[in-house]
């Protein structure tokens, strides 16, 4: 059922922080890590009382998303945010956004946009880079 705002990938100390952060401004927030007992800790411990959600698998995640789905990556840049993107695609839609807080180069970010202009997900959605 869809039920959060949008999702954050990444649960190193800025993600945690940032999907506080989210929660204390009223969004419902959906945490995913590669590394699942990452996401289990987190919401044991930091975001234990919060409206915060988890989930076990990006399909999970995705699933957990109201749409248009709002999904911020916050993971190394470079090949691991090449691999979550290729892994997100099959399951997004037009109007979907992923925001890339990795802090990719400006023009890698053209070439993965052009990429999900290919697939539905980006025609009328972005994908962001900060």
């Amino acid at each position: 059922m869809a039920q959060a705002d949008i999702a954050l990938i990444g649960l190193a100390v800025m993600g945690q922080n940032l999907i506080m952060n989210m929660n204390d401004h009223g969004f419902v927030v959906c945490a995913f890590n590669r590394t699942v007992s990452k996401v289990h800790d987190f919401l044991q411990n930091e975001a234990k009382g919060s409206k915060v959600i988890g989930a076990e698998s990006l399909e999970d995640m995705v699933s957990k998303l109201k749409k248009p789905r709002r999904i911020v990556l916050l993971v190394k840049a470079g090949q691991a945010v090449d691999d979550f993107i290729e892994k997100l695609v099959p399951h997004l839609e037009a109007g979907d956004i992923i925001i890339d807080g990795g802090n990719s180069e400006y023009r890698d970010t053209t070439v993965k946009q052009n990429v999900l202009q290919m697939h539905k997900a980006g025609r009328d959605g972005s994908l962001l880079s900060f």
